[in-house]
């Protein structure tokens, strides 16, 4: 007898937000999670340890951390470090509203939730409690901007509690005495008072009742965003860019302009007429409205084609033709001078050809050779290790120098020398002056030496540039804590309450952040600076430190000068970022340090997480980069932990990630020492301060190299130069489940076959039937790795793929990808769902029977009258609609069927039953 059960779906009822997770919570403990972690930017906080974690609250079904002390006004990054695995996306961000403790809580159902909480941990407080002046906008609600959150204007909303009436709490030490304003959620906006108000806290927790008669400037709209939505992203000289921009507001907004300039000047303009450069009208192409009334707005308008190497700026500003206000985007000022300036550069954007076939050699040169022990001046070799790798440990360009055979040798063309600006710290992130090098790595004439010996090996050097901030100690800066306004620095920094309080880089003191926006200070950075490491030194292009710092309209500017130097320099972002974030530089700069590649080669080969996760970033990844903007891929850096002693020592793991990063599209880095096994002589999360020491160890040399390790970077290196299709070529993803990724790269004359298994069994594949290739080609890989050659036999061509292996092979013959047949729809079925089953993983995959046309599942044990909930997943995506249901009748061992050409129809059979009856 055959059991079988027919269900039709005639409807689907529900789409899924999100297919990668189903209706599983249903079935899983609310917990979710067995470990949570806060890690983030704050001074209480950091990236790399486990020192904050979250306790699960049964009651609310949320974890929350301990208490957090937190700067108000302060932005704070951070994510959320799960079971061992980074929360995917990019970082959640909180302002704080005052300086005080707060609660993190994270929602394992809504786990991108922001949700952060004033901790009773205070001593004193007071409740303002606000009553706002006839005429002040509903939808606006009014904030307090205070010397407890630095005076920011947006960071701590008020809570409505009657029609014109608005409470808030500040909290902090008894006696403390808090100088505020309050503001409808902007500067502009601010009250009618010139001198601020004050309140001081008390344990007893008074109540202070302030009135506003007065505000400066009422908002237009609500927001007014474009974030760089223009299309085309990357214009040439023949393309008009139409430019969009989102209104949220209430009352009437019927105009827009658009101002802006082509000879790289800053444009100027407002309410259509424009004091700068030109102007185009934006027009309302649709408008929307929410049950509150809010109004959602498009307006769109055209800036015409321009030639080439062009630099576009521009400001949006909107308005109600019947007022007189007027709202620019995307700070929401009231005046055109303090706009956001956004830019973009017209030009056929490609990437140096040298950069796209580049192995980098990343030296940290304090820590890469002693050369010279004269210029050791703040070495210090009398303290502990531990001690000495907080400070100088005496590498310099001498050093360099030296080893420079080793690193050609290697077989690498770019080196990338990290900053030996003048400064207080080894690591050279502090400039003190940006145009002399710090005697303690050498002198100028030395790195010119270097550039020199590097250009004679046919490689290409990258200098670390830091154009975002400076050290404390810097003249510039002096001079503008000396002088105040009257310095002619003074502009060049951002000083928000002079002279304690300024822009810096994520709130380190020490790191006063540059007003790149500042027309001197820009012509500085890009009339001196660039100029002097690109003529004098001869570098052949930058990595550029921090480059969310500076404005997209500073990058503008940027590429426009390094290529007029040097069409051919290789130009380079750290944008420590989500996906989008760091492609929305593609078309100013050449590419950016590919943080997205790093997270997902961690997750699968130091977190075990699953391969098919891996394929789908990476495929996302550098489909989304593109052709030109070069993805320089590393394992680890100079700002994270080492990955050896991630992979807690085994150089196998480090092996294999290297074998894919080498493989991958880009420009792989090589951090100093990952060579030949360089590791960390302690644990970065057993210490609170200079956690980074570890990742800056002393380069080890012959005797204590490891050569099996160096012997197989040389392996890479030498299979990159060689083979074409792995600098040049396409990437495509041929097959992956949990534990085995299969991938080519391939040119017209080349062809790379990558075979990768993570898993702990070996895995036998025929590639043939993975490429679904049925004419019966002869095809012959050979290792690039190992001595192994593979042949193809009547139609297939059959290998095994170790557990724990990464293979290269070189292809010769046709190996062509084919869709699959129309009776088997698909490449790859895999049935998820509750116990037995899982929702997340490839372990029951079906297996295609050519016969009878359908996917089958292997003999599943289920117990009777114990409903199953499942789902197919076909090439990655899930079978849309509700979540299938199965209840046996009977114990026994059943066969899940799916059939391509019917996919909703719920097909089990019994083996048992099945056996008997035949």
């Amino acid at each position: 007898m055959i059991q079988k059960r027919w269900i039709w779906l005639i409807g689907i009822a529900l789409l899924f937000l999100s297919f990668a997770q189903p209706i599983a919570s249903t079935y899983a403990d609310a917990k979710t999670y067995d470990e949570v972690v806060l890690r983030g930017n704050a001074e209480a906080l950091d990236w790399s340890s486990n020192n904050n974690p979250l306790t699960y609250n049964a009651e609310e079904g949320v974890w929350l951390s301990g208490p957090i002390p937190l700067e108000g006004g302060k932005v704070t990054e951070f994510k959320f470090f799960y079971d061992g695995n980074w929360m995917p996306g990019a970082n959640l961000t909180f302002t704080a509203p005052q300086d005080a403790e707060y609660i993190f809580a994270f929602h394992p159902e809504n786990e991108r939730k922001v949700d952060i909480r004033l901790a009773d941990t205070y001593e004193a407080s007071v409740e303002l409690e606000l009553t706002v002046p006839e005429g002040t906008p509903e939808w606006v609600t009014p904030t307090v901007a205070s010397s407890k959150n630095d005076f920011h204007y947006t960071a701590a909303p008020m809570t409505k509690t009657s029609e014109n009436t608005y409470t808030t709490k500040i909290v902090g030490q008894a006696g403390e005495e808090v100088s505020y304003f309050y503001s409808l959620a902007g500067e502009s906006y601010k009250e009618e008072l010139s001198e601020p108000r004050t309140v001081t806290l008390s344990t007893s927790g008074d109540t202070k009742e302030d009135t506003v008669t007065q505000w400066k400037k009422v908002p237009v709209a609500q927001s007014v965003t474009h974030d760089y939505n223009h299309t085309p992203y990357v214009p040439d000289h023949r393309d008009d860019v139409t430019v969009k921009v989102e209104v949220q507001h209430f009352g009437p907004i019927d105009k827009g302009a658009i101002y802006y300039t082509t000879d790289g000047t800053t444009p100027n303009g407002k309410r259509g007429e424009a004091a700068n450069g030109q102007t185009v009208p934006l027009k309302v192409t649709d408008t929307s409205e929410n049950a509150d009334g809010l109004k959602t707005s498009i307006m769109e308008g055209v800036i015409p084609s321009q030639k080439k190497e062009t630099r576009v700026k521009y400001k949006l500003d909107v308005w109600n033709s019947n007022s007189d206000g007027t709202q620019f985007a995307d700070n929401n000022v009231l005046s055109s001078k303090d706009a956001t300036e956004f830019a973009y550069y017209v030009d056929t954007y490609e990437s140096p050809e040298w950069a796209k076939d580049a192995v980098i050699y990343q030296v940290f040169v304090d820590r890469f050779r002693d050369g010279s022990t004269e210029n050791n001046t703040s070495v210090n070799p009398e303290q502990p290790y531990d001690e000495q790798l907080k400070g100088w440990m005496g590498g310099d360009l001498q050093g360099v120098l030296e080893k420079i055979d080793y690193i050609e040798n290697l077989g690498v063309n770019t080196l990338w020398i990290s900053p030996i600006y003048e400064g207080p710290y080894s690591h050279g992130y502090h400039p003190t002056d940006f145009m002399n090098i710090d005697p303690r790595f050498g002198s100028n004439q030395l790195m010119k030496e270097l550039v020199d010996e590097a250009h004679k090996r046919d490689m290409k050097v990258v200098y670390d540039l830091v154009p975002n901030h400076t050290s404390d100690q810097h003249d510039f800066f002096q001079d503008a804590l000396e002088k105040g306004p009257d310095s002619p620095y003074y502009d060049w920094y951002t000083f928000t309450n002079y002279p304690n309080e300024y822009d810096t880089f994520y709130g380190i003191q020490e790191l006063p952040e540059l007003n790149n926006d500042n027309p001197e200070t820009r012509a500085y950075m890009l009339d001196e600076v660039v100029p002097f490491w690109m003529n004098e030194i001869g570098v052949d292009g930058f990595r550029l430190d921090y480059a969310k710092g500076p404005s997209q309209s500073f990058w503008v500017d940027f590429r426009h000068k390094v290529k007029s130097l040097d069409d051919d320099a290789f130009i380079f972002g750290e944008v420590w970022d989500n996906l989008d974030t760091i492609s929305s530089y593609k078309g100013k700069l050449d590419g950016a340090i590919d943080f997205e590649t790093h997270s997902a080669i961690t997750n699968a080969f130091i977190q075990n997480g699953s391969v098919n996760t891996l394929a789908s970033s990476l495929e996302e990844t550098f489909g989304t980069y593109g052709d030109e903007f070069v993805a320089a891929t590393f394992l680890d850096s100079h700002d994270m932990p080492r990955f050896l002693f991630e992979a807690d020592g085994n150089e196998e793991t480090l092996k294999n990630a290297a074998a894919l990063q080498f493989t991958l599209p880009g420009a792989p880095i090589i951090y100093y020492g990952d060579e030949v096994g360089l590791s960390q002589s302690g644990d970065h999360n057993l210490v609170d301060e200079w956690k980074d020491r570890y990742y800056r160890e002393m380069m080890i040399w012959e005797e204590k190299q490891n050569g099996n390790i160096l012997s197989h970077y040389k392996t890479l290196i030498n299979a990159r130069n060689d083979q074409p299709a792995l600098t040049q070529g396409d990437f495509n993803i041929i097959y992956s489940n949990d534990d085995v990724l299969v991938f080519e790269r391939s040119v017209p004359q080349d062809k790379v076959l990558v075979v990768m298994n993570l898993g702990e069994e070996d895995r036998k594949l025929d590639i043939i039937d993975l490429y679904n290739q049925h004419t019966p080609n002869k095809v012959q890989l050979t290792s690039l790795l190992e001595k192994e050659k593979l042949k193809s036999h009547k139609g297939t061509l059959e290998m095994t793929s170790e557990a724990g292996s990464v293979a290269i092979y070189d292809v010769k013959g046709k190996l062509r990808y084919q869709a699959p047949s129309e009776e088997k729809k698909y490449n790859k079925v895999v049935l998820r769902g509750s116990a037995p089953f899982d929702w997340s993983s490839d372990a029951n995959m079906l297996t295609f029977d050519e016969k009878e046309a359908l996917w089958k599942s292997e003999p599943i044990e289920l117990t009777a009258g114990e409903t199953v909930e499942y789902k197919f997943v076909r090439d990655g995506e899930w079978l849309e609609g509700e979540n299938l249901r199965f209840t046996p009748e009977a114990d026994g061992k059943y066969i899940f069927i799916f059939d391509p050409q019917n996919e909703y129809q719920v097909t089990v059979e019994q083996v048992q039953a099945k056996n008997e009856a035949a």
